[in-house]
């Protein structure tokens, strides 16, 4: 477990316009760093219909900054695209946090909001050690040491343009920002999916809805019988913009129809949900990573794109208006519910495990890295503890990595000592529903072996099996005459396996399997 006393302060809003989405993942973030030992604290502006209560809530200490009832935006002066999300300059709120940050001397600072960028980055990096942003729109500079974006949509190098050189960039699936609800919920869900029958729908757009397509909804199952459903859910907050009238339809169905307000057990409705029905956001992961057939309808802008992009890829299906809907709804009918496949992992532990890192930490894989290893591995004696006996051509390397990295089944990363690139190590044959998944090691630089490089890499490698793939078994294979490796799994607990169900690729191989309960 990692630990840690150090201060972090959170800057993000929420509102009306905004919607709590970005409050709700930086507090999903605070909670796992809270679980380590760190000091969180909000800095929020205080707008219309905020959700600070929530931050309260969680036993976090709230700092509002006051409306800025005065604020004209200026005029011929580049900013952000939502800068007018803020409802103030950007000068005039970094001036308002800096006594704050000042009092506090945080040791990390975490934004996430998209009115903001590079401007006030570079001067409240002044106030501390490290700067993350949290982002998915990649429309705007930054100056940050590390940047998440856990959007399956993303592009490799959509931030390129947009981050200083040294930034650490989070991107995909595996970091998403999930609450502990969700994985303690994940084996229901996927037991449910078997069923394959469509009995209960979830329908979820937003706590505001300000557009009340949660009715709109409604009025489209009320006409179709054929589903023969039994339940309805419905999610929205205290403050959605027409609740009165979302309730009187729901008293109308002639069906169950709950609506659920303020839910803090959304995990337990989608688990035993067999449909889900609402919009894009924070939801869409906690949706696929229950593996939650969903129906989705973009309602902002900014998620048109990425939505469109992760429906191509099959991990949901998208309707424009509730015509569509309904059309789509009437072949489950008579054809099974699809079953959902998407690399969407319990990210906090991760996220936190990689910003609260000091001198190891692990990176996800660069091409210059690839072809750092690929000189590595001209080493015999590197290649032999690697069970690899012969010296990889620069084409067939490349080419391997490429497929090894778009694996979804797959995860590699590079191990890196105080921002030098020293090693690799990853996790193959992933099996959730066996509990198990294999690993693998190496060191590539000579000189850095019997210094405890490994020991510490391969923990960070354990810790994100147990607490992110949420897997407790783990098995290595080793060369039955490499007595140095077989030392030293055995000191951190790995015993030697009488499993003759070696790996295909080691199958005619002298290597012997290792195991290891987390």
């Amino acid at each position: 477990m990692l630990s840690s006393n150090l201060t972090i302060v959170f800057r993000t809003d929420s509102s009306r316009l905004i919607g709590y989405g970005h409050l709700m993942r930086c507090l999903t973030l605070a909670l796992a760093l809270k679980q380590h030992g760190c000091k969180c604290y909000f800095v929020c502006r205080d707008l219309t219909n905020n959700h600070g209560v929530l931050v309260t809530q969680q036993g976090f200490e709230l700092i509002l900054l006051p409306r800025d009832t005065s604020f004209l935006p200026e005029a011929d002066i580049p900013v952000p695209q939502h800068a007018t999300w803020l409802e103030t300059s950007w000068q005039h709120d970094i001036n308002q946090c800096i006594p704050h940050l000042t009092s506090l001397k945080p040791d990390i600072i975490i934004l996430d909001h998209y009115a903001l960028d590079a401007k006030w980055e570079v001067q409240a990096k002044a106030y501390c050690d490290k700067l993350m942003v949290i982002d998915d729109l990649a429309d705007r500079t930054h100056q940050c040491d590390l940047l998440l974006d856990y959007n399956l949509s993303i592009e490799p190098n959509a931030y390129k343009a947009w981050i200083p050189q040294h930034c650490q960039l989070l991107l995909g699936g595996k970091y998403a920002l999930l609450r502990d609800e969700f994985k303690q919920w994940q084996h229901l869900s996927m037991h449910r999916r078997n069923t394959n029958r469509l009995e209960t729908v979830l329908i979820t757009f937003g706590g505001i809805d300000s557009d009340n397509n949660s009715e709109s909804v409604l009025r489209v199952l009320k006409n179709m019988p054929a589903l023969a459903l039994k339940r309805i859910d419905v999610v929205v907050s205290a403050n959605a913009a027409n609740l009165a009238s979302l309730n009187a339809a729901a008293l109308c169905m002639p069906i169950d129809t709950i609506i659920h307000i303020n839910v803090r057990n959304m995990a337990e409705l989608m688990a035993n949900a067999d449909l889900a029905i609402g919009s894009g956001g924070g939801s869409t992961y906690e949706r696929l990573f229950l593996k939650l057939p969903s129906l989705l309808m973009p309602i902002a802008d900014n998620q048109v794109a990425p939505l469109l992009s992760m429906s191509k890829s099959g991990f949901f299906e998208l309707f424009r208006d509730f015509m569509e809907l309904a059309c789509r709804l009437r072949r489950y009918c008579s054809q099974p519910l699809p079953f959902v496949t998407a690399p969407v992992l319990f990210g906090a532990p991760l996220v936190c495990q990689i910003l609260l890192a000091k001198n190891i930490t692990l990176a996800d894989v660069k091409p210059l890295d690839i072809r750092r290893t690929f000189h590595w591995l001209q080493n015999v004696k590197l290649r032999q503890q690697f069970l690899q006996h012969s010296a990889p051509v620069r084409a067939s390397h490349v080419t391997y990595w490429r497929a090894l990295l778009k694996d979804q089944a797959q995860y590699s990363f590079s191990i890196i000592q105080r921002g030098k690139h020293v090693g690799n190590l990853g996790i193959k044959h992933v099996n959730v529903q066996n509990n198990q998944a294999e690993l693998w090691i190496y060191i590539g630089v000579q000189t850095d072996h019997n210094k405890g490089l490994g020991t510490a890499a391969l923990a960070l490698l354990e810790y994100f099996i147990k607490y992110t793939l949420l897997i407790d078994n783990v098995v290595i294979h080793v060369a039955q005459d490499n007595y140095a490796a077989l030392s030293f799994y055995d000191k951190l607990g790995y015993v030697a396996s009488d499993d003759k169900l070696v790996a295909p690729e080691f199958a005619n191989k002298n290597v012997l399997q290792m195991r290891k309960t987390l």
